[in-house]
């Protein structure tokens, strides 16, 4: 479970900074555009229009920024315990969902399985290479975050 955990965590602090760095630029007025840095020939464009741009970009920055935190940081937190204590659950079944990147790397993917036992579909994220519809599988995950690893694979 070690390195997925690592990139939860890391996902979370991560997160955690960006969204202090966001609040602590709309709360102190922060320019993101400055019509002084800007070059010769567009300083009188943003001159004119650095007030709507820095709306803009701070509006994306915040519909971005905000969702990725709340989607991550809390069951992170929530599941900090259960790290601790080594608390996971556990779901073992058919490959019902996977994820099409690079099949030949290890990388984090999201896997559906349908769990024998409870007759549920669950989303597990996991550190693996590729992995295809109907392979068998047993996981240890997180219960609120979902991250977990591979026991067996067949």
């Amino acid at each position: 479970m070690g390195r997925i955990i690592i990139v939860l965590y890391t996902e979370a602090l991560l997160l955690s900074v960006l969204i202090i760095w966001f609040l602590y630029h709309l709360i102190k007025r922060k320019r993101i555009f400055r019509w002084e840095k800007a070059p010769m020939d567009m300083r009188d464009f943003v001159k004119r229009n650095e007030k709507k741009m820095n709306m803009i970009s701070n509006g994306i920055i915040g519909i971005i920024l905000i969702p990725s935190f709340l989607w991550v940081v809390p069951p992170a937190v929530q599941d900090f315990p259960n790290v601790i204590s080594e608390n996971y659950l556990q779901a073992e079944g058919k490959v019902t969902a996977w994820d099409y990147s690079n099949e030949d790397e290890y990388q984090t993917r999201a896997v559906g399985i349908m769990d024998h036992k409870t007759k549920q579909e669950i989303s597990v994220t996991v550190y693996s290479k590729g992995i295809h519809k109907g392979e068998y599988l047993k996981v240890r995950y997180l219960p609120n975050s979902k991250y977990g690893e591979i026991e067996e694979h067949k």
